[in-house]
């Protein structure tokens, strides 16, 4: 996901190349690690259901996913900068596959927390709201955890890559909105469908589109030439 905290992006870093650590490919895969061991133990009966068909079969939700995604991603390409990197395919192949699959499962695992808190306590004195509240609280779950992994570990992983000119920061100001729009379509997709794995695959298009215009220098990247 780009939930990024556009303000701590902003500080400049001397080294553009590797922010807070010299092996960023340790920390991601201890983070892929724990996020698959414990997706995999609470996610086990979505992972192991092929649930697409059902995404599909609502033409409003495809289109809203598609739609989101589109949003997002055009904010993005336009504020954000790869600093002369070149682009290195290998890398982009492990890390979209990657983090789409891992970091998906953590977000689906704190949705999926949040979603059952939400039920369970208005299924207590308003049963009619319960679905309703357990998705509420999912989507905010799933935010908070997003915004707290981008703004906590992935901005010293990732070089800064946003721009400071008067207009990007106007367009900087709409991302936050187009996160959640995102989000929201991917909570949907969880709630309606219980489809892991459509939302496995928009993750990773999202990964793919940030390895094309940032190119961090992690799995190999940094032995790349122009």
């Amino acid at each position: 996901m780009n939930l990024q905290l556009d303000k701590a992006a902003s500080q400049s870093r001397p080294n553009t190349e590797r922010v807070g650590t010299h092996h960023p490919e340790r920390l991601i895969g201890l983070y892929w690690l724990i996020s698959i061991a414990i997706g995999t133990f609470v996610l086990w009966d979505w992972l192991t259901t092929w649930n697409v068909a059902a995404t599909l079969n609502r033409p409003w939700l495809v289109i809203y996913l598609c739609a989101s995604l589109v949003l997002s991603q055009t904010l993005y390409v336009l504020v954000a900068r790869h600093g002369g990197r070149p682009i290195h395919w290998g890398a982009l192949v492990i890390f979209a596959i990657g983090n789409g699959f891992a970091e998906t499962l953590a977000f689906a695992t704190v949705y999926r927390l949040g979603e059952l808190l939400g039920w369970w306590l208005l299924n207590l004195f308003a049963p009619s709201f319960a679905l309703a509240a357990g998705f509420i609280v999912g989507v905010i779950f799933f935010s908070i955890y997003g915004g707290l992994i981008h703004g906590l570990f992935w901005l010293r992983v990732l070089p800064p890559h946003l721009d400071d000119n008067p207009r990007s920061q106007s367009i900087r100001k709409l991302r936050p909105i187009a996160e959640v729009v995102l989000v929201i379509g991917w909570c949907l997709c969880l709630a309606l469908s219980r489809d892991l794995w459509s939302v496995i695959f928009f993750h990773t298009l999202v990964d793919v589109g940030l390895m094309i215009l940032v190119r961090p220098t992690i799995f190999g990247a940094g032995n790349a030439e122009a």
